[in-house]
């Protein structure tokens, strides 16, 4: 049986702004080459399936929404998205999420952040594992 293929991501002490792809570095890199590193936003994949999971905190000074969304296949995927709302000055947010992901052809996966403020002291962590099914 072959080695597992896995790869994580890491970022603390992080601004989330609105509008933008939530940056990660590298944690434990892939050597084969199925979970690459584009740049510290992006990351490649291997056709294939894939479990990934994923959380992201953060805090918000006023009141206000974290959304957080995750792109591959060159499509949002809402359906696996965070959402988190606060109605109160200093409130943390907080969620995670597991999916699937199937890539028929190789693709970009990326998290996009679009809540309603900028949440700081975020802290994001994300790991991918290329499972072993062929179809």
């Amino acid at each position: 049986m072959p080695d597992d293929v896995f790869a994580s991501f890491a970022n603390t002490q992080y601004t989330l702004s609105p509008g933008s792809l939530i940056t990660m570095y590298p944690d434990v890199t892939d050597p084969t080459g199925h979970i690459v590193p584009q740049d510290l936003e992006r990351i490649a994949l291997q056709p294939g399936y894939y479990l990934v999971s994923y959380r992201v905190s953060g805090l918000f000074r006023t009141p206000n929404y974290m959304q957080v969304t995750p792109y591959y296949n060159d499509v949002p995927h809402l359906t696996f998205g965070i959402y988190f709302a606060t109605n109160a000055n200093g409130s943390s947010a907080y969620g995670s999420a597991f999916l699937i992901l199937y890539a028929p052809a190789a693709t970009v996966f990326f998290l996009s952040y679009s809540g309603s403020g900028s949440a700081v002291e975020a802290d994001i962590n994300l790991t991918i594992v290329k499972l072993r099914r062929t179809t």
